[in-house]
């Protein structure tokens, strides 16, 4: 499995509980930009740097109270260095189209969203590192891909007070086009991903002043087809959860996520193996000089499982490996003239599971750095 052809996760439940829209008309429009750039550098064996600037824009239109349309594309520049040799690819991504429509007081919510293939989906030979290192989990690139062809999404999302809870479930289901994974003189690989259907539910409640939250979602795939070779990467299930809440005029967050993703198979039958991604953040905000600074620590721990395989009569053994990763940030929040202005920065600590020339599992140190501009504007 090439993880180039990874799918675009579509963006269906933003929220545990759908939002009230307090917006009314056209004029209550907001516009989103955020250019970032982040870059890796991990050493001996792999001796490899990997970076990403990435300029993501998103307009948020609502037509009443009622009925929201949004529209969002990036531009994204991916290099990858190892030694002498270097993997670029850049351009437009896909544009995301989609419809929010609130019925009764927001109890229900159905989404509909399209992916247009204004992005780059065909990759040539000296492209495919780095459009294949910007897909890691692991890493969470802002862009993970340029373009996965045409799909279509259709959500039904639900939510119900429950005593001093708020309950809300839901559910989407996304069909994408076939399209061409890779720009190879004289062949042709025609990609058709499966169909994937996604099921949410989530709590939230108060707490002081801030809330708790809990969702919990699992994303089910049919099996990809690439040039008549079948495989499957395998279900997912993903629990998040958020603490917020403000002590002695100091902002709390307590965040995490896990994800779990289930065996897949290869084309060739072979089992792929399961990984879990587990994530922790903890951010303080903190009200000095007119407005507010946020410190920020993250960990990242991703555990691979590998199956043994049986060839030419060699046997080897099932094996995990894993990489973990720390993160120190800093944001800070200013606005001025109907701008609300992020800028943020933060650096990385880690180590990397790779292979060594011989094949041989070892761990190589990394070392990453992060900047971002964020603005809105709401007029």
């Amino acid at each position: 499995m090439n993880i180039m052809m990874r799918r675009l996760l579509p963006l269906v439940l933003a929220t545990v509980v759908p939002p009230t829209l307090g917006a009314q008309s056209v004029f209550d429009s907001q516009l989103r930009f955020a250019p970032q750039f982040i870059q890796y550098r991990i050493k001996s064996p792999a001796n490899e740097t990997i970076s990403e600037l990435a300029v993501p824009v998103f307009v948020s239109i609502p037509f009443g109270s009622s009925f929201t349309f949004d529209v969002g594309t990036s531009y994204a520049n991916a290099k990858v260095t190892t030694g002498a040799t270097t993997s670029q690819i850049s351009g437009l991504t896909d544009t995301q189209l989609r419809g929010n429509l609130s019925l009764g007081t927001d109890f229900v919510v159905l989404t509909a969203g399209v992916n247009l293939p204004t992005g780059r989906s065909s990759a040539t030979l000296d492209q495919l590192s780095a459009a294949g290192r910007i897909a890691s989990d692991f890493l969470a690139f802002p862009i993970s891909s340029l373009g996965t062809g045409f799909a279509a999404t259709g959500g039904l999302a639900i939510a119900r007070p429950v005593g001093d809870w708020n309950l809300g479930f839901g559910g989407a289901v996304r069909h994408a086009s076939t399209y061409d994974p890779f720009n190879v003189p004289g062949q042709s690989i025609r990609f058709t991903p499966g169909d994937e259907y996604r099921a949410r539910v989530g709590v939230d409640h108060t707490l002081g002043a801030g809330r708790f939250s809990l969702g919990l979602t699992y994303s089910a795939y049919g099996n990809d087809d690439a040039g008549g070779s079948i495989y499957n990467t395998g279900n997912r299930l993903i629990a998040q959860t958020a603490i917020t809440n403000t002590y002695n005029d100091v902002d709390v967050t307590l965040a995490g996520y896990d994800l779990f993703r289930a065996s897949g198979h290869y084309a060739s039958g072979d089992q792929a193996g399961k990984e879990n991604i587990l994530n922790g953040y903890l951010g303080l905000g903190l009200h000095t000089l007119g407005t507010v600074i946020e410190p920020s620590i993250e960990f990242r721990q991703w555990l691979q499982f590998i199956p043994g395989t049986a060839a030419g009569g060699v046997n080897t053994a099932d094996r995990s490996q894993i990489s973990v990763l720390g993160t120190l940030g800093l944001r800070a929040r200013i606005d001025m003239m109907g701008l609300s202005i992020y800028p943020s920065g933060g650096y990385t600590l880690g180590s990397v599971a790779v292979l060594d020339d011989q094949s041989v599992q070892r761990h190589a140190d990394m070392t990453g750095f992060r900047g971002q501009l964020a603005v809105r504007f709401a007029p």
